[in-house]
């Protein structure tokens, strides 16, 4: 594994790449949609090792609440930091802005991301998982 690049830049999001990277970890996302999803989001985060995605997470935001989603990274890259450097990087671009609800699903299947999450400064909530300590309540 060489230097691991971060872009933020919706521009350099190769599709085949992104759709590689989903079923690695499981996901089976409809390619079509890619370029409608990638428009609407505003903000999107990308690991690479040389050509290669390795990570990927986005954020949508309305004005007053924003969700993050599609947070993944390869298998073989995981426990090495992208993801949490990916997830920094995110939490960065909405802890200020006073939004309700900073939001994520996360898979009851996956039992670790709970704690992944939570070290993130997630909490676990009814509706998913909410980065409280950022959030102003009306």
């Amino acid at each position: 594994m060489s230097e691991i690049e971060y872009s933020e830049k919706k521009e350099d999001i190769d599709i085949k790449k992104l759709t590689i990277l989903c079923k690695a970890v499981g996901w089976d996302r409809n390619i079509k949609k890619w370029n409608k999803i990638l428009a609407r989001s505003s903000f999107v985060c990308s690991a690479w090792d040389n050509d290669k995605m390795v990570g990927f997470a986005r954020i949508l935001e309305d004005g007053t609440m924003c969700m993050f989603y599609d947070v993944c990274v390869l298998p073989e890259y995981q426990g090495k930091g992208i993801g949490k450097k990916i997830m920094q990087k995110l939490i960065d671009k909405v802890k200020d802005k006073g939004y309700v609800s900073i939001g994520l699903f996360a898979w009851e299947e996956n039992p670790n991301n709970f704690f992944f999450y939570e070290k993130l400064g997630f909490e676990k909530v009814d509706t998913g998982m909410e980065l409280v300590k950022y959030i102003v309540r009306e």
